[in-house]
């Protein structure tokens, strides 16, 4: 196929698509960030199905979801819930998103104050 032929059939499927390619390449410029950690995690879901041996529509039955809702997921364009992210740890036996420990040092200022005295006559 020529260069020419290309650009035409480029231009085709732009003006049969009614604008929708511009409006999809705003959104996933938008979203970028969590698409990004969305594929990650549909690759990590993948690869230990793979490594488990285990079906699509077996994950969906142990999180008690849909094979839609799985396929959704592993396709890494959902915008996965903490609680689902949850689910997926738990029957996969994996962990997703760690949270990493705040290490920090609190410093404590000790004032030191007048000790009083107690004296049992003074209460007579």
């Amino acid at each position: 196929m020529n260069k020419k032929k290309k650009i035409e059939d480029f231009i085709a499927n732009i003006e049969d698509d009614n604008g929708q390619w511009l409006e999809k390449a705003r959104y996933r410029r938008a979203n970028r960030g969590w698409l990004r950690k969305s594929q990650k995690i549909a690759i990590r879901v993948l690869s230990v199905l793979d490594e488990k041996d285990m079906q699509q529509k077996e994950l969906a039955e142990a999180m008690e979801v849909s094979p839609q809702q799985v396929s959704k997921i592993v396709k890494g364009k959902q915008n996965l819930t903490l609680q689902t992210i949850s689910k997926l740890e738990q029957v996969l036996g994996i962990s997703l998103i760690e949270v990493p420990r705040q290490s920090y040092t609190k410093k404590v200022e000790v004032k030191k104050t007048a000790k009083a005295t107690y004296d049992k006559k003074s209460e007579q």
